[in-house]
């Protein structure tokens, strides 16, 4: 008997099936995966999958710098006045370093590194409870690059040796880290700061914006447009293409009209002059008289934009030049001078009665600054001896309305448009009252406010034959694509006739030859000037005391054939009158432009 005979089962048809069943229900399911994951979700997969490969980076546009000239016979010859520095900050997360003499050696070579530096180095890398070491604080492009390329190819080394999962993707994860600084630099610090501003932060507090001067001005050309790269890595996490995103675009370019070795030199008198006359503040404009570009504008107290965050106060910001609207006084009897004679009542030889005053209706009572009555004097004499009274006279036949819209036609009241943020338009409102005592303060400059530009820029008028020039500062704006934008002269109106001009202009070398204005004359030159001691108005009512003055002077040279108009001006200081302070502030600038310039002596 064989007791290990084989048993056959034979399988029932019911089992065989139940097998092809579940077999097919299997395949049913694997094929509802591979449908539901291919067809219906293949957008969310597919985007996974490139999420997974894709990189994305941001690109910072870099500002645009601007420029004065730098020398007058060479347009393209520039200096830079704001500019950027871009450097990088360089750290290590130890943490994530697993080779850390590799890392050391590759810092050592590019960045030259003594023993003791290596060491240094290595020694912060070691440091694997940290997760933030600074390296290099601030490391230029060329560096940049050459220590990526180095770290790439150890990356990509260490990674031969990873599965996938395991493989470093980028530089952040090898543990090396760059951040990319742009850094606004002004070279002269203080000098010109009014007319820049600076680089500060915006509402948000975090995105960088121009602040005050050109930088807010031109806030929109400067900054450019930030940009983005996108593109795809290997398996090894190296970037495979960048030719997708958004491409950066820098900001423009700003040449300025400003000549930069006047800009300094007058910049520089000012601020001894502020400090010689205890002044509190001060300003200077310079204006090429043809064109209406300007040449130089300064103010002091200034700041340095490269750290404007150390200013107390705000106010030192503010561009005094634009900003400040004040009473100008005696100054304006140049301008008021020049519509008595183109209106046709009076000439320089007219002559009048000096009685020391003049009385109005109502009571109000004006009288000379030095209290006296100069008797039979001339229009000459009035404009030398700056005689209250004789701008008066001189005036008083002119129908007011008159008067005010050539106040108008000289550009005060309003704006001169001369693209910089915070320009003020100062008030001549009270010429449009009634009664004649509110034209005969203002035609020596009480009872209205003008901005120092629009001063310089209305005698700039009679020293360009009686035509208004537009002022401007900005000549080009260059765009990163080539186009320019470009500022040329412009004439806005005629304001007097040109024999008007030309009278005006000999009563103002008379004044300088003989009167209040001699310290503003250069010797060898004729130089039309004329000075002003303002009053400076109380909040309260009336004026303050004698000690609170501000001190002007406006005018040309040469006078035969003008190159430049100025004004300078002196907030408060301890000397009387304006002859002592503001006018050899003028005749010092006035000798160095006419040196500068190499126009040659005509008397």
């Amino acid at each position: 008997m064989n007791w290990f005979r084989p048993q056959v089962y034979q399988l029932s048809s019911f089992r065989i099936n139940a097998l092809f069943l579940g077999i097919f229900f299997l395949l049913a399911l694997i094929l509802a995966r591979i449908f539901y994951l291919q067809i219906v979700r293949h957008d969310y997969y597919l985007n996974l999958g490139l999420n997974q490969r894709s990189i994305v980076r941001d690109v910072q546009a870099e500002r645009g710098r601007i420029f004065a000239l730098a020398s007058p016979a060479n347009p393209e010859d520039l200096y830079p006045l704001a500019i950027n520095k871009v450097y990088y900050e360089v750290s290590v997360d130890p943490s994530k370093i697993t080779r850390p003499q590799n890392v050391t050696d590759i810092f050592a070579q590019v960045l030259e590194l003594d023993e003791a530096g290596q060491q240094e180095v290595l020694d912060k890398i070691k440091k694997e409870d940290r997760f933030y070491e600074l390296i290099v604080k601030e490391l230029p492009q060329d560096k940049v690059d050459e220590l990526s390329r180095l770290f790439e190819e150890l990356r990509f080394d260490i990674n031969k040796t990873k599965n996938k999962k395991e493989q470093i993707k980028d530089l952040s994860e090898l543990g090396v880290n760059f951040v990319k600084h742009i850094l606004r630099l002004y070279p002269d610090k203080e000098v010109g700061a009014h007319i820049l501003g600076f680089l500060g932060y915006g509402d948000d507090g975090i995105k960088r914006a121009g602040k005050y001067g050109l930088e807010s001005y031109f806030e929109n050309d400067l900054a450019g447009f930030g940009g983005r790269v996108i593109g795809e890595k290997d398996q090894a996490g190296r970037l495979l293409n960048k030719n997708d995103g958004i491409a950066a675009e820098n900001g423009a370019d700003l040449i300025l009209t400003l000549d930069r070795n006047i800009q300094y030199s007058a910049c520089k008198s000012l601020e001894k002059a502020v400090a010689q006359y205890n002044a509190q503040s001060g300003t200077v404009i310079i204006m090429e008289t043809k064109t209406g570009a300007i040449r130089a504008m300064c103010n002091y107290p200034s700041f340095d934009p490269n750290e404007y965050n150390k200013v107390t106060d705000a106010n030192v910001y503010n561009n005094s030049a634009v900003y400040e609207a004040y009473e100008p006084g005696s100054v304006m009897k140049v301008i008021a001078m020049s519509i008595a004679i183109d209106q046709d009542k009076v000439t320089p030889d007219t002559l009048y009665e000096d009685k020391g005053e003049v009385k109005f209706a109502g009571g109000q009572v004006v009288r000379n600054s030095d209290l006296k009555a100069h008797g039979m004097v001339d229009m000459k004499e009035v404009l030398s001896s700056s005689l209250n009274t004789g701008i008066i006279f001189a005036t008083s036949e002119i129908n007011n309305k008159i008067f005010e819209e050539y106040m108008k036609n000289f550009g005060f009241g309003q704006e001169t448009e001369i693209m910089t943020e915070q320009e003020a338009q100062g008030n001549i409102s009270s010429l449009a009252k009634k009664g004649d005592i509110y034209k005969a303060t203002a035609s020596y400059g009480q009872g209205i406010t003008v901005t120092p530009l629009q001063m310089v820029s209305a005698v700039n008028a009679i020293a360009n034959q009686g035509e208004l020039l537009q002022p401007y500062i900005v000549k080009e704006i260059r765009y990163i694509n080539g186009d320019k934008k470009e500022f040329s002269p412009n004439i806005i109106r005629r304001v007097i006739d040109k024999s008007t001009a030309v009278q005006v202009s000999a009563m103002m070398v008379h004044t300088v030859d003989v009167g209040h204005s001699k310290k503003a004359g250069v010797e060898g030159y004729y130089v039309a000037a004329k000075t002003g001691t303002a009053n400076v108005s109380n909040p309260n009512g009336g004026y303050y005391g004698a000690g609170k003055t501000i001190h002007t002077v406006v005018g040309f040279a040469p006078n035969e054939d003008p190159k430049f108009t100025m004004i300078t001006k002196l907030n408060y200081p301890t000397a009387a009158f304006a002859e002592s302070t503001a006018a050899p502030l003028f005749g010092e600038i006035a000798k160095f432009l006419l040196e500068y310039y190499q126009i040659a002596p005509s008397r």
